[in-house]
Protein backbone atom coordinates (compact mmCIF):
# COMPACT_ATOMS: atom_id res chain seq x y z
CA UNK A 1 0.00 0.00 0.00
CA UNK A 2 1.31 2.90 -0.71
CA UNK A 3 -0.31 6.63 0.62
CA UNK A 4 0.82 10.50 0.02
CA UNK A 5 0.33 12.53 3.05
CA UNK A 6 -0.31 15.95 2.79
CA UNK A 7 -1.72 18.67 4.82
CA UNK A 8 -2.05 22.55 6.06
CA UNK A 9 -1.43 24.26 2.79
CA UNK A 10 -3.60 27.10 4.29
CA UNK A 11 -4.75 28.80 0.65
CA UNK A 12 -5.19 32.80 1.43
CA UNK A 13 -2.49 33.14 3.60
CA UNK A 14 -0.61 36.21 4.05
CA UNK A 15 2.07 37.73 4.80
CA UNK A 16 0.64 41.41 5.87
CA UNK A 17 -0.51 42.69 2.69
CA UNK A 18 1.16 40.12 0.44
CA UNK A 19 -0.46 37.34 -0.34
CA UNK A 20 1.16 33.61 -0.55
CA UNK A 21 -1.02 32.18 -3.39
CA UNK A 22 1.64 31.53 -6.12
CA UNK A 23 4.20 30.15 -3.46
CA UNK A 24 1.50 27.33 -2.83
CA UNK A 25 0.08 26.85 -6.88
CA UNK A 26 4.48 26.58 -7.31
CA UNK A 27 4.53 24.06 -4.25
CA UNK A 28 0.95 22.50 -5.29
CA UNK A 29 2.15 21.31 -8.92
CA UNK A 30 5.25 20.09 -6.99
CA UNK A 31 3.02 17.79 -4.76
CA UNK A 32 1.41 16.47 -8.36
CA UNK A 33 4.22 15.89 -9.97
CA UNK A 34 5.42 13.48 -7.00
CA UNK A 35 2.20 11.75 -7.14
CA UNK A 36 2.41 10.88 -10.93
CA UNK A 37 5.89 9.25 -10.22
CA UNK A 38 4.52 7.93 -6.59
CA UNK A 39 1.63 6.30 -7.81
CA UNK A 40 -0.05 6.60 -4.38
CA UNK A 41 -3.20 3.83 -3.61
CA UNK A 42 -4.57 6.94 -1.47
CA UNK A 43 -4.07 10.85 -0.23
CA UNK A 44 -4.81 12.43 2.82
CA UNK A 45 -5.02 15.83 3.17
CA UNK A 46 -4.94 16.11 6.90
CA UNK A 47 -6.71 19.53 7.53
CA UNK A 48 -6.53 22.88 7.05
CA UNK A 49 -7.01 23.62 2.84
CA UNK A 50 -7.50 26.82 3.58
CA UNK A 51 -6.77 29.46 5.90
CA UNK A 52 -10.09 31.05 6.72
CA UNK A 53 -13.60 29.83 6.17
CA UNK A 54 -14.26 32.22 3.80
CA UNK A 55 -11.96 31.25 1.03
CA UNK A 56 -11.55 33.52 -2.11
CA UNK A 57 -12.61 32.57 -5.09
CA UNK A 58 -8.88 32.42 -7.03
CA UNK A 59 -8.34 30.40 -3.85
CA UNK A 60 -11.56 27.92 -4.05
CA UNK A 61 -10.08 27.30 -7.33
CA UNK A 62 -6.50 26.65 -6.93
CA UNK A 63 -7.86 23.81 -4.38
CA UNK A 64 -10.34 22.21 -6.56
CA UNK A 65 -7.90 22.25 -9.31
CA UNK A 66 -4.90 20.51 -7.34
CA UNK A 67 -7.44 18.08 -5.60
CA UNK A 68 -9.20 16.83 -9.35
CA UNK A 69 -5.47 16.19 -10.42
CA UNK A 70 -4.77 14.38 -7.21
CA UNK A 71 -7.59 12.12 -7.48
CA UNK A 72 -7.04 11.26 -11.51
CA UNK A 73 -4.41 9.42 -9.46
CA UNK A 74 -5.94 8.07 -6.18
CA UNK A 75 -8.44 8.28 -3.97
CA UNK A 76 -8.16 11.63 -1.66
CA UNK A 77 -9.27 11.87 1.26
CA UNK A 78 -9.19 15.57 2.76
CA UNK A 79 -10.17 16.20 6.73
CA UNK A 80 -11.63 19.87 8.08
CA UNK A 81 -9.15 21.66 9.77
CA UNK A 82 -9.92 24.49 12.78
CA UNK A 83 -9.11 26.80 10.28
CA UNK A 84 -11.56 25.40 7.71
CA UNK A 85 -15.75 25.62 7.23
CA UNK A 86 -16.92 22.13 7.74
CA UNK A 87 -20.23 23.21 5.99
CA UNK A 88 -17.73 24.38 2.55
CA UNK A 89 -16.14 21.06 2.78
CA UNK A 90 -19.38 19.18 2.89
CA UNK A 91 -20.50 21.45 0.20
CA UNK A 92 -17.21 20.33 -1.69
CA UNK A 93 -17.49 16.64 -1.44
CA UNK A 94 -20.63 16.63 -2.72
CA UNK A 95 -19.80 18.61 -6.21
CA UNK A 96 -15.87 17.41 -6.81
CA UNK A 97 -15.96 13.51 -8.13
CA UNK A 98 -17.81 11.79 -5.20
CA UNK A 99 -16.34 8.52 -5.41
CA UNK A 100 -12.74 9.93 -5.61
CA UNK A 101 -12.89 13.21 -3.39
CA UNK A 102 -13.84 12.05 0.10
CA UNK A 103 -14.31 15.33 2.76
CA UNK A 104 -14.32 14.54 5.83
CA UNK A 105 -16.74 17.49 7.54
CA UNK A 106 -17.09 15.78 11.05
CA UNK A 107 -16.43 12.32 12.98
CA UNK A 108 -18.52 9.95 12.24
CA UNK A 109 -19.76 6.54 13.83
CA UNK A 110 -18.00 3.79 12.35
CA UNK A 111 -21.96 2.34 11.67
CA UNK A 112 -22.37 6.06 10.19
CA UNK A 113 -19.60 6.25 7.92
CA UNK A 114 -16.43 6.78 10.42
CA UNK A 115 -14.49 3.41 8.45
CA UNK A 116 -13.41 4.57 4.96
CA UNK A 117 -12.17 1.48 2.78
CA UNK A 118 -10.42 1.81 -0.28
CA UNK A 119 -8.35 -0.88 -2.23
CA UNK A 120 -5.00 -1.43 -2.92
CA UNK A 121 -2.21 -2.64 -4.60
CA UNK A 122 -4.24 -3.73 -7.23
CA UNK A 123 -6.99 -5.14 -5.12
CA UNK A 124 -4.88 -7.37 -3.16
CA UNK A 125 -5.25 -5.25 -0.10
CA UNK A 126 -7.63 -3.63 1.83
CA UNK A 127 -6.88 0.27 3.55
CA UNK A 128 -9.18 0.81 6.65
CA UNK A 129 -9.07 4.49 7.43
CA UNK A 130 -10.52 6.01 10.88
CA UNK A 131 -10.36 10.16 10.42
CA UNK A 132 -10.29 12.78 13.32
CA UNK A 133 -11.25 16.17 11.84
CA UNK A 134 -10.16 19.46 14.26
CA UNK A 135 -12.39 18.98 17.14
CA UNK A 136 -13.72 22.01 18.99
CA UNK A 137 -13.10 22.05 23.02
CA UNK A 138 -16.79 23.96 22.80
CA UNK A 139 -19.08 21.31 21.38
CA UNK A 140 -20.32 18.02 22.53
CA UNK A 141 -19.77 15.88 19.40
CA UNK A 142 -23.50 14.24 19.46
CA UNK A 143 -22.45 11.43 18.18
CA UNK A 144 -20.55 9.92 20.23
CA UNK A 145 -21.14 12.02 23.38
CA UNK A 146 -24.07 12.84 26.09
CA UNK A 147 -24.18 14.84 29.53
CA UNK A 148 -22.04 12.53 31.21
CA UNK A 149 -18.93 14.08 29.03
CA UNK A 150 -19.32 17.72 29.34
CA UNK A 151 -16.90 17.69 32.67
CA UNK A 152 -14.70 15.66 30.91
CA UNK A 153 -11.60 17.30 29.91
CA UNK A 154 -10.42 17.30 26.59
CA UNK A 155 -8.40 14.42 26.20
CA UNK A 156 -10.42 12.39 27.64
CA UNK A 157 -13.07 12.86 25.06
CA UNK A 158 -11.05 12.46 22.80
CA UNK A 159 -9.51 8.91 24.01
CA UNK A 160 -13.38 8.11 24.01
CA UNK A 161 -13.97 8.83 20.56
CA UNK A 162 -10.99 6.87 19.38
CA UNK A 163 -11.90 4.33 21.19
CA UNK A 164 -14.88 3.61 19.07
CA UNK A 165 -13.11 4.33 15.78
CA UNK A 166 -10.27 1.81 17.17
CA UNK A 167 -12.99 -0.78 17.19
CA UNK A 168 -14.08 -0.13 14.24
CA UNK A 169 -11.62 -0.33 12.74
CA UNK A 170 -11.03 -3.48 14.38
CA UNK A 171 -14.56 -4.81 13.26
CA UNK A 172 -14.41 -7.46 10.51
CA UNK A 173 -10.74 -7.10 10.35
CA UNK A 174 -8.86 -9.08 7.84
CA UNK A 175 -5.23 -9.44 9.32
CA UNK A 176 -3.81 -10.66 6.64
CA UNK A 177 -4.95 -7.93 3.66
CA UNK A 178 -6.18 -4.96 6.03
CA UNK A 179 -3.55 -2.18 6.51
CA UNK A 180 -5.16 0.29 9.15
CA UNK A 181 -4.66 3.95 8.87
CA UNK A 182 -5.67 6.81 11.57
CA UNK A 183 -5.73 10.20 10.10
CA UNK A 184 -6.32 13.65 12.58
CA UNK A 185 -6.20 17.45 13.41
CA UNK A 186 -5.08 17.81 16.50
CA UNK A 187 -2.51 19.15 18.91
CA UNK A 188 -0.92 15.80 20.73
CA UNK A 189 1.29 16.49 23.52
CA UNK A 190 5.03 16.98 23.12
CA UNK A 191 4.70 18.46 19.29
CA UNK A 192 7.11 21.38 18.50
CA UNK A 193 4.46 24.09 17.85
CA UNK A 194 5.97 27.06 15.42
CA UNK A 195 4.46 30.67 15.86
CA UNK A 196 2.12 30.27 13.03
CA UNK A 197 -0.85 28.09 14.96
CA UNK A 198 -3.42 29.47 16.57
CA UNK A 199 -2.04 29.40 20.33
CA UNK A 200 -4.90 28.59 21.51
CA UNK A 201 -5.65 25.37 20.00
CA UNK A 202 -2.04 24.16 20.84
CA UNK A 203 -2.53 24.66 24.66
CA UNK A 204 -2.94 22.08 27.26
CA UNK A 205 -6.37 22.63 27.08
CA UNK A 206 -6.48 20.83 23.24
CA UNK A 207 -3.64 18.62 24.01
CA UNK A 208 -4.79 14.82 23.19
CA UNK A 209 -2.35 12.08 24.43
CA UNK A 210 -0.71 10.14 22.19
CA UNK A 211 -1.48 6.57 23.78
CA UNK A 212 -4.94 7.41 22.85
CA UNK A 213 -4.18 6.95 19.59
CA UNK A 214 -5.80 3.37 18.35
CA UNK A 215 -3.07 0.65 16.87
CA UNK A 216 -2.79 1.46 13.08
CA UNK A 217 0.22 1.13 10.53
CA UNK A 218 -0.05 4.79 9.69
CA UNK A 219 -1.36 7.75 11.59
CA UNK A 220 -1.57 10.96 9.45
CA UNK A 221 -1.64 13.83 11.77
CA UNK A 222 -2.49 17.71 10.50
CA UNK A 223 -2.41 21.27 12.84
CA UNK A 224 1.08 21.80 13.87
CA UNK A 225 3.10 23.30 11.07
CA UNK A 226 6.39 21.99 11.71
CA UNK A 227 7.47 18.64 9.99
CA UNK A 228 8.33 15.49 12.73
CA UNK A 229 7.12 12.59 13.69
CA UNK A 230 4.54 11.98 16.35
CA UNK A 231 5.38 12.29 19.89
CA UNK A 232 5.99 9.54 22.39
CA UNK A 233 3.73 7.79 20.35
CA UNK A 234 3.55 3.59 19.88
CA UNK A 235 2.39 4.05 16.36
CA UNK A 236 4.49 5.28 13.45
CA UNK A 237 3.07 8.49 12.57
CA UNK A 238 3.77 12.29 11.76
CA UNK A 239 2.60 15.51 11.68
CA UNK A 240 3.24 16.37 7.39
CA UNK A 241 3.48 20.21 8.21
CA UNK A 242 2.40 23.20 6.49
CA UNK A 243 3.24 23.38 2.58
CA UNK A 244 4.92 26.42 2.86
CA UNK A 245 7.15 29.01 5.90
CA UNK A 246 3.93 30.42 6.92
CA UNK A 247 5.97 32.88 9.53
CA UNK A 248 9.38 33.81 10.36
CA UNK A 249 9.44 31.17 12.89
CA UNK A 250 9.38 28.23 10.16
CA UNK A 251 12.17 30.16 8.20
CA UNK A 252 14.92 27.36 8.79
CA UNK A 253 12.33 24.62 8.59
CA UNK A 254 12.07 21.76 5.87
CA UNK A 255 8.69 21.65 3.94
CA UNK A 256 7.66 18.62 2.15
CA UNK A 257 5.16 16.14 1.83
CA UNK A 258 5.01 12.53 3.42
CA UNK A 259 5.83 9.29 0.82
CA UNK A 260 4.29 6.08 2.90
CA UNK A 261 4.78 2.30 2.30
CA UNK A 262 2.66 -0.10 4.53
CA UNK A 263 1.66 -4.07 4.54
CA UNK A 264 -1.01 -5.24 6.58
CA UNK A 265 -0.02 -5.15 10.31
CA UNK A 266 3.49 -3.80 9.85
CA UNK A 267 4.50 -0.38 10.86
CA UNK A 268 4.63 1.70 7.71
CA UNK A 269 8.21 3.02 6.25
CA UNK A 270 7.92 6.83 5.61
CA UNK A 271 9.76 8.62 3.26
CA UNK A 272 10.22 12.68 2.87
CA UNK A 273 10.18 14.42 -0.25
CA UNK A 274 11.34 17.79 0.13
CA UNK A 275 10.22 20.58 -1.53
CA UNK A 276 11.58 23.49 -3.37
CA UNK A 277 10.47 26.99 -1.92
CA UNK A 278 10.44 29.27 -4.68
CA UNK A 279 10.30 32.09 -2.08
CA UNK A 280 11.40 31.41 0.98
CA UNK A 281 11.00 33.83 4.04
CA UNK A 282 14.45 35.67 4.86
CA UNK A 283 15.20 37.34 8.60
CA UNK A 284 17.96 40.14 7.95
CA UNK A 285 19.37 41.53 11.14
CA UNK A 286 22.46 43.86 11.82
CA UNK A 287 23.90 47.39 11.63
CA UNK A 288 23.41 49.42 8.77
CA UNK A 289 27.06 48.91 7.37
CA UNK A 290 26.33 45.28 7.43
CA UNK A 291 23.83 44.98 5.38
CA UNK A 292 25.22 45.15 2.05
CA UNK A 293 27.17 41.46 3.05
CA UNK A 294 23.68 40.47 4.91
CA UNK A 295 21.66 41.22 2.09
CA UNK A 296 24.10 39.05 -0.52
CA UNK A 297 21.91 36.03 -2.59
CA UNK A 298 18.56 36.82 -0.69
CA UNK A 299 16.98 37.03 -4.68
CA UNK A 300 13.55 36.73 -4.55
CA UNK A 301 12.74 35.50 -1.17
CA UNK A 302 10.03 37.63 1.41
CA UNK A 303 12.52 39.46 3.43
CA UNK A 304 12.06 41.12 7.03
CA UNK A 305 15.10 43.40 7.92
CA UNK A 306 15.92 44.78 10.75
CA UNK A 307 18.73 47.17 11.30
CA UNK A 308 20.41 48.80 14.36
CA UNK A 309 21.11 52.41 14.42
CA UNK A 310 22.90 54.54 16.95
CA UNK A 311 20.93 57.55 15.33
CA UNK A 312 17.51 57.69 13.15
CA UNK A 313 18.22 56.98 9.96
CA UNK A 314 17.02 58.98 6.78
CA UNK A 315 14.98 56.87 4.33
CA UNK A 316 15.75 53.64 5.52
CA UNK A 317 13.33 51.38 3.77
CA UNK A 318 14.83 53.30 0.52
CA UNK A 319 18.33 52.07 1.63
CA UNK A 320 17.04 48.32 2.02
CA UNK A 321 15.47 48.57 -1.49
CA UNK A 322 18.64 49.32 -3.10
CA UNK A 323 20.09 46.53 -1.49
CA UNK A 324 17.43 44.12 -1.85
CA UNK A 325 16.10 44.83 -5.42
CA UNK A 326 14.27 41.36 -5.99
CA UNK A 327 13.28 40.88 -2.84
CA UNK A 328 9.64 41.37 -1.36
CA UNK A 329 10.07 43.50 1.85
CA UNK A 330 7.53 42.53 4.42
CA UNK A 331 9.36 44.49 6.53
CA UNK A 332 11.99 46.97 7.73
CA UNK A 333 12.44 48.23 11.27
CA UNK A 334 15.00 50.08 12.64
CA UNK A 335 16.41 49.47 16.45
CA UNK A 336 17.81 52.73 17.29
CA UNK A 337 19.98 53.17 20.36
CA UNK A 338 18.79 56.93 20.34
CA UNK A 339 15.28 55.63 20.78
CA UNK A 340 15.42 53.90 23.56
CA UNK A 341 16.01 54.92 27.15
CA UNK A 342 18.36 53.23 29.40
CA UNK A 343 17.41 51.54 32.94
CA UNK A 344 16.68 53.68 35.43
CA UNK A 345 18.06 53.00 38.99
CA UNK A 346 15.03 54.24 41.29
CA UNK A 347 15.61 51.18 43.73
CA UNK A 348 16.90 53.73 46.41
CA UNK A 349 13.73 55.62 46.93
CA UNK A 350 11.67 54.71 50.39
CA UNK A 351 9.10 52.51 49.15
CA UNK A 352 6.12 55.04 50.38
CA UNK A 353 8.07 57.51 48.21
CA UNK A 354 6.33 57.68 44.50
CA UNK A 355 9.36 58.43 42.12
CA UNK A 356 9.16 62.44 40.10
CA UNK A 357 7.17 62.41 37.54
CA UNK A 358 9.75 63.13 35.29
CA UNK A 359 11.67 59.99 35.98
CA UNK A 360 8.52 57.78 35.86
CA UNK A 361 7.44 59.23 31.84
CA UNK A 362 11.31 58.13 31.90
CA UNK A 363 10.69 54.72 33.22
CA UNK A 364 7.69 54.51 30.49
CA UNK A 365 10.03 55.75 27.36
CA UNK A 366 12.66 52.92 29.02
CA UNK A 367 9.74 50.09 27.91
CA UNK A 368 8.18 51.83 24.84
CA UNK A 369 11.04 53.67 23.01
CA UNK A 370 10.47 56.28 20.52
CA UNK A 371 9.91 57.11 17.24
CA UNK A 372 10.39 59.94 14.69
CA UNK A 373 12.83 61.14 17.60
CA UNK A 374 14.95 60.59 20.13
CA UNK A 375 14.43 59.78 23.85
CA UNK A 376 16.36 62.78 25.00
CA UNK A 377 14.76 64.95 22.67
CA UNK A 378 11.37 63.66 24.27
CA UNK A 379 12.58 64.13 27.86
CA UNK A 380 13.02 67.38 27.41
CA UNK A 381 10.31 68.62 25.70
CA UNK A 382 8.21 66.84 28.75
CA UNK A 383 10.20 68.49 31.52
CA UNK A 384 9.61 71.73 30.09
CA UNK A 385 5.62 71.29 29.64
CA UNK A 386 5.84 69.76 32.73
CA UNK A 387 7.42 72.40 34.88
CA UNK A 388 5.28 75.22 33.00
CA UNK A 389 2.06 72.71 34.88
CA UNK A 390 3.96 73.18 37.91
CA UNK A 391 4.29 77.31 37.66
CA UNK A 392 1.90 79.10 40.26
CA UNK A 393 -1.41 79.76 39.14
CA UNK A 394 -1.02 83.49 39.68
CA UNK A 395 2.18 83.09 37.15
CA UNK A 396 0.07 80.72 35.07
CA UNK A 397 -2.64 83.28 34.40
CA UNK A 398 -2.92 85.56 31.73
CA UNK A 399 -2.67 89.47 32.58
CA UNK A 400 -6.06 91.00 32.26
CA UNK A 401 -6.90 93.68 29.95
CA UNK A 402 -9.49 96.56 30.86
CA UNK A 403 -11.58 98.04 27.68
CA UNK A 404 -13.04 101.14 28.21
CA UNK A 405 -16.24 102.29 26.50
Amino acid sequence: MRLLHVSDWHLGRTNGHTERREDLADVLQQTIEVAREFSPDLTIHSGDLFDGPRPAVDDLQLACDTLRLLAELSPVVVLAGNHDSPHLLKFLGSVLQPGRLHFVDVVRLPSEGGILEFEAAGAQQRIRLASVPFISAHRMVKAFEDSSTWTASYADRLRNITGILSEGLADGLQPDRDVLLFAAHLHVTGAQVTRSERPYTVSDGYAAHASALPAVSYAAFGHIHRYQPLPQASVTGCYAGSAIPLDFGEEHDTKVCVLVEADPARPATIIEHGYSIRRPLKRIEGKLEELPALCEGVGKALAQVIVHTEEPARELAAQVEELLPEAVLLEVVEVCAAQQQAALQLGDLPPEVEAPIPELFAEYLNETGVRASTVEEVLATFRVLHEGAELPELQRKSPSVEVSS
